[in-house]
């Protein structure tokens, strides 16, 4: 893949390997990881206030990314409400640590390290973004990345669940009710007319007597595909499980998606190759880059961080299995013309 060149910025002094393709990023960047390695000096902090208000996107960008990590010491790090300090008043411009002593230092250089904690950085924040917390306490049953786990239902029934996914049961009363949190499961269903199994995602319901059927749902979309039997799907209304019109009946070998707008038109699918995770498996063809690296994402255990978006539509086709996850992304990476890199601690990056 061509590299990116990047546009002379005023930021620390950049001779890493990587450059981010936005150069005010690049160099927003470049900043952040400079104010981590303990206090900056006057001059540092100087060139940064010159840097900064150089033009008003800079600032935005910094800003940006600390408001995302919501450190106290990166908001302190924009200087955006103070006055320009004393040159010789070190308490004054050094808002990390204003006791301190201050030593100068040369200006920091950017080195391959920077440029992996930076990326980090971006990655962690994706990862708070995610409400895994409340999961925890919602759910009843939930598997972590690479893990497969087949549940006994109350009633007989039998789930198997996906990669991070999470389900939680309402069983009282003689309801046969699961809600499908996040993720994906399967579920083979006792026959029972007197007493509807149902599940609902984020933006349908599933109904059935008995059957087998699969559900994946994520905070975009829902997808139900249909092994055997008959099932009703409904659009979820908007409330609080609440069905809206519209419901479709699936036949065998039928696929259905669900989204804020409602249901899409039934499809069919090849099974097998659908439902392959089951065997721990991941069939596709012809999908999207970055289709493939999200559903992997999913059975990785470390971060990955996808740096240059311009290949997310080249489409690719493969068959991998799921317990070796990075071979798979390296793999695709190779097919798709997308350099690979490996971080310590099973860091992955795109770009």
């Amino acid at each position: 893949m061509a590299r990116v060149e990047q546009e002379k910025t005023d930021g620390p002094e950049a001779a890493g390997p990587y450059r981010h393709a936005d150069p005010i990023v690049d160099a927003a960047l470049n900043w952040f990881v400079a104010f981590q390695g303990g206090p900056p000096d006057a001059a540092t902090l100087a060139a940064y206030r010159v840097w900064r208000e150089d033009d008003p996107r800079h600032a935005q960008a910094f800003d940006r990314l600390a408001a995302m990590s919501g450190l106290p010491e990166l908001h302190a790090a924009t200087l955006a409400a103070a006055p320009p300090p004393p040159a010789v008043s070190p308490p004054a411009v050094v808002p990390f640590a204003p006791a301190q002593k201050i030593r100068p230092r040369p200006a920091p250089r950017r080195a391959w390290w920077g440029s992996a904690a930076a990326a980090v950085f971006l990655a962690v924040i994706g990862l708070n973004l995610v409400p895994d917390l409340t999961l925890r306490w919602t759910a009843d049953h939930r598997t972590e990345a690479g893990e497969r786990r087949e549940i006994a239902l109350p009633d007989g029934s039998r789930l198997l669940l996906d990669t991070g996914s999470a389900v939680a049961l309402n069983f009282a009363e003689g309801r046969r009710s699961v809600r499908m949190l996040r993720g994906e499961g399967y579920f083979d269903v006792v026959s029972d007319p007197s007493r509807p199994f149902r599940v609902t995602g984020g933006f349908s319901a599933v109904e059935v007597t008995g059957t087998a059927f699969a559900v994946r749902a994520d905070d975009a979309a829902d997808a139900v595909v249909l092994e055997r039997g008959r099932v009703i799907v409904s659009p979820l209304d908007g409330t609080a499980g609440g069905l809206a019109g519209g419901a479709v009946t699936l036949a065998p070998g039928d696929r259905v998606t669900a989204d804020a707008r409602g249901l899409s038109p039934v499809a069919r699918a090849e099974t097998g190759t659908a439902l392959a995770w089951r065997e721990g498996r991941y069939i596709f063809h012809q999908q999207p880059f970055a289709a493939v690296v999200d559903n992997l994402r999913r059975y990785y255990p470390g971060l990955i961080v996808v740096l240059d978006h311009r290949t997310d539509g080249e489409r690719v086709s493969g068959n991998y299995r799921l317990d070796d996850p990075a071979a798979a992304l390296r793999s695709v990476a190779a097919i798709a013309g997308v350099r690979m890199t490996t971080l310590p601690g099973g860091i992955i990056i795109f770009g």
